[in-house]
């Protein structure tokens, strides 16, 4: 797949800044997007997703939710479990990003031979000071939570992440809508993703856009302290299911809540539109359980307003 990478590249970006201007984001509002290309009836010509703006959320802000874990964190796979049951009940409402970062994600073969440390997960871990909390902990929409002492890190110290989710999970408003499409040239190994989003109401504030690559159900070594023992020694989990594994952020800009995407603020009924072109990580083992997770965010309180998630066409 990635025979002759950088020559597939660099003729794929160069006819995309050509014919597409793809890199570029588009801060003034766009007319509504198209409706998308019904399942099953791919486009044979290289452009970008559309996106089905009739059947965006307009209804609430998702709950998004960085969970920092490590294969040889021996709790994790408990919480990890009660997390995604939560999921499970609020399908349309949560968007997770695993998080391996920290001494508990360290590489030492023969038994955790999977490096799944990522350069803006380590930046993520070192910036929420994560080192200095019990692994595993999660951050839900980056925010503080007066209702729970004015908390931002949540686990078995301070107090699990259930509560504050389903507070999270409980509202009923959003001043965005946002959609998401992502496809992958397996060809030319270049991610085409759109982003469009509808501001529902006056904003005034600056806004950016952070993009990452996830890869779902990666089979590694885990310590699981509930494995049997005598199917698993050590409690080693060797066949462990790696859940929504963060493999790299594809934003251009360095910030931690991304690019720049509106500025200065909007009126209502305002759209904007996004595009991406991005290289498949190397790290990524099988670009079919791949999805891209976007995060629109307020830089000025880092505060996640709205977040998306979406499986990644593989063509």
């Amino acid at each position: 797949m990635k025979t002759n990478r950088s020559l597939l590249t660099l003729l794929a970006l160069c006819f995309s800044l050509l014919a597409f201007n793809a890199c570029d984001k588009v801060e003034l509002p766009i007319p509504e997007p198209n409706v998308v290309i019904p399942d099953g009836n791919v486009n044979d010509s290289i452009t970008f997703p559309t996106i089905d703006s009739a059947n965006i959320n307009r209804s609430f802000k998702k709950t998004y939710v960085e969970e920092y874990t490590g294969h040889q964190c021996i709790t994790c796979p408990f919480n990890t479990k009660l997390l995604l049951a939560q999921a499970k009940d609020n399908p349309e409402r949560m968007v997770i990003t695993a998080i391996h970062a920290g001494q508990f994600a360290n590489v030492d073969p023969p038994n955790y031979p999977t490096d799944f440390n990522t350069p803006f997960g380590t930046e993520l871990f070192q910036h929420y000071g994560i080192s200095a909390h019990p692994i595993p902990s999660a951050i839900i929409n980056r925010r503080r939570f007066s209702t729970f002492g004015n908390s931002m890190i949540f686990n078995g110290a301070t107090q699990f992440w259930d509560e504050p989710i389903d507070e999270v999970n409980a509202n009923n408003e959003t001043d965005f809508a946002m959609g998401v499409a992502a496809d992958y040239i397996d060809s030319l190994d270049l991610f085409y993703i759109r982003v469009s989003v509808e501001v529902l109401n006056d904003v005034s504030d600056n806004y950016r856009l952070l993009v990452l690559c996830l890869e779902d159900s990666v089979i590694a070594p885990q310590l699981d302290g509930q494995a049997d023992p005598d199917i698993y020694p050590g409690r080693i989990v060797t066949d462990y299911a790696h859940r929504h594994v963060l493999r790299a952020k594809l934003s251009q800009d360095q910030s931690l809540s991304g690019d720049l995407f509106i500025n200065g603020g909007a009126a209502a009924n305002t759209w904007f539109d996004y595009t991406l072109n991005a290289n498949m990580p190397d790290n990524v083992e099988d670009p079919e359980k791949t999805s891209i997770v976007v995060v629109l965010t307020d830089p000025a309180t880092e505060e996640v307003l709205q977040a998306e998630e979406a499986h990644v066409n593989v063509r």
